[in-house]
């Protein structure tokens, strides 16, 4: 019964923070930045690998979005036209975005932990930690989508497909909770963090898979409600990353001195 009480007593502070904090703010802007990374980087990558990827892309999305939506990313991906022009426009959309949002996620680390701005070279550390363990979460995600989509697997299947998931999602973003903190001194500090937005990452995926298995029973079909259901997923994919860090700074600090915004 104790443990319980402070279960929920710790929930309540963390949910203070993020409101004291204003997350949602920094939330929204990393998820705009993501999104407006996502078919450029597709792009490329299919420039790379060619077209047979973008079958790949297909298969896999198929657990992600709506069929109209998923039929007009393939399209995108396989216009021939203007390629050299997308690639290079691709090239400087994936930098932009991708600085933002290590930009963004640095900034709430500093914000939640109250830490002073850190040099040049440490923040371009920090930020190649950041990009590089979401690519990591990220590609961890999609491999588990296609390696669904492409084999039929009943329900005890599945569930260990999630519960892998949920491991490798923890590892990869481990990184993120522990090298940019100036708070969090190991790795074992940091797993708090990283469990928790590594499970709200693979709740989060299993509900997208839920609706796109059932758009059309809920008459919800359609490129526009597949766009907004990325965007929302995104955001709330970046208010759990941010979540990840206010449960490391309320286990590893006196919450009551965080700063305020």
């Amino acid at each position: 019964m104790a443990r319980l009480a402070g279960a929920l007593d710790a929930t309540k502070t963390v949910v203070g923070v993020l409101y004291e904090q204003d997350i949602k703010y920094p939330a929204a802007a990393i998820a705009y930045y993501a999104f407006l990374s996502f078919v450029p980087l597709l792009l490329l990558v299919v420039a790379l690998l060619g077209r047979r990827f973008a079958f790949e892309v297909y298969t896999g999305s198929a657990r992600f979005v709506t069929p109209e939506t998923q039929q007009l990313l393939y399209q995108a991906l396989t216009t021939a036209s203007g390629r050299t022009g997308a690639m290079v426009l691709s090239v400087g959309a994936i930098a932009w975005g991708g600085a933002n949002v290590a930009v963004g996620f640095l900034t709430v680390v500093e914000r939640v932990e109250g830490a002073v701005e850190q040099p040049l070279s440490t923040q371009v550390r920090d930020g190649g930690v950041v990009l590089g363990a979401l690519s990591v979460a990220i590609l961890a995600i999609f491999a588990q989508s296609v390696a669904l989509s492409v084999s039929s697997v009943g329900l005890l299947e599945t569930l260990v497909g999630f519960g892998l998931l949920l491991l490798v999602l923890t590892g990869a973003l481990l990184p993120l909770y522990y090298v940019p903190s100036r708070v969090v001194v190991s790795p074992r500090e940091a797993l708090p963090g990283a469990l928790t937005a590594a499970s709200g990452w693979t709740v989060l995926h299993a509900g997208i898979q839920f609706y796109t298995a059932n758009a059309a029973q809920y008459a919800i079909y359609g490129v526009v409600s597949g766009i907004v259901i990325i965007l929302t997923t995104t955001y709330i994919a970046a208010v759990v990353l941010m979540a990840g860090l206010v449960v490391n700074a309320v286990r590893t600090t006196d919450w009551e001195r965080l700063p305020p915004t």
